[in-house]
């Protein structure tokens, strides 16, 4: 009888040991999942507030920006306005000199003609710098940020499209003698997408803006066998969207491939980039969109930027 009692101790022991070792994986499964969900919630809030952050830098920036070119354009115009009357003057005193050089010295002569010359001269070149200050100040007015900044369903190949038009048409109004086969391959299945349509037509903008300078610069040094070519490809991912927009120009040195993104950082000559374009871009793919921008690039052959947009914003409202 005792030895059957112990083995029923036992047996029962034995029961409550499982039934505790149940629970205790119970209560861990149940904590892994709690500090799980922790962590994914906390990863949430991490990216809605680098979107916020993101966002205002870009809002603030852009009142910023409006701001300070308002105030620069007004004296500017003067400038402008002045350089072209004194070159007018200047024209019209010598046309005047012309007339009484019969009656005027030799020496005397020669003075007052380099003399009215150099102000003719100087007078043109302030208005060339003021006009070139001018496209600076347009640039930054282009960039200034009136626009809502709410997301919204918006056709990512439809945007992309009309911006591809955008910025070549905005190139051969400078330079109408600029030609690009432009191939394109969107992705039908992606649809739509939570987008601030404004802001992300603007960061393709200025990525193919700079594809066609490329093309332009290989252009202008190899000549006329040249062949730009342009392409652009969308395609749906399981959880993102992947843009890639590309040429056949000149490239990007390794030195400065991973300043490109910095604010005012610019390779174009003086009076030609704000070195606002890209780092905006970065800020708009990157801060307010939650995606990825990468670059490849090979010196006197391509460059091609790829961009990952996110699903999720989208996926979470089905």
């Amino acid at each position: 009888m005792a030895r059957v009692r112990i083995h029923l101790q036992i047996i029962n022991l034995t029961r409550t040991l499982d039934e505790q070792n149940a629970r205790l994986k119970q209560e861990v499964a149940e904590r892994a999942a709690a500090e799980t969900r922790l962590s994914k919630t906390f990863q949430q809030l991490k990216e809605a507030q680098e979107q916020i952050i993101a966002t205002e830098k870009l809002a603030y920036l852009g009142t910023l920006t409006a701001g300070v070119a308002h105030e620069l354009r007004n004296p500017l115009n003067f400038v402008n306005n002045y350089a072209e009357g004194s070159m007018e003057l200047a024209e019209e005193l010598i046309e005047e000199f012309k007339i009484q050089l019969e009656h005027i010295e030799t020496t005397t002569a020669s003075y007052i003609k380099d003399t009215l010359t150099e102000l003719r001269d100087n007078s043109l070149a302030i208005k060339r710098h003021g006009q070139r200050a001018e496209g600076i100040i347009q640039s930054m007015m282009q960039h200034a940020r009136t626009d809502s900044t709410q997301l919204q369903l918006t056709d990512l190949n439809t945007v992309l499209a009309q911006a591809i038009q955008l910025a070549y048409h905005s190139v051969r109004a400078k330079n109408h003698h600029f030609n690009v086969t432009i191939k394109t391959d969107y992705d039908d299945s992606i649809g739509q997408l939570e987008l601030v349509s404004s802001d992300i037509s603007r960061a393709f903008i200025n990525i193919i803006e700079n594809a066609c300078y490329a093309l332009q610069s290989k252009q202008k040094n190899i000549g006329e066998e040249f062949t730009p070519m342009l392409w652009v490809k969308t395609l749906r991912l399981s959880d993102s969207v992947e843009i890639r927009i590309g040429d056949n120009g000149t490239g990007i040195p390794p030195e400065i491939k991973e300043k490109i993104f910095h604010p005012f950082f610019t390779t174009k000559p003086t009076g030609e980039g704000t070195g606002l374009g890209l780092s905006l871009t970065y800020d708009i793919i990157i801060g307010q969109h939650r995606g990825t921008l990468n670059v490849d690039t090979e010196l006197g052959a391509y460059t091609e930027f790829i961009i990952c947009l996110p699903l999720r914003n989208l996926d979470s409202r089905n």
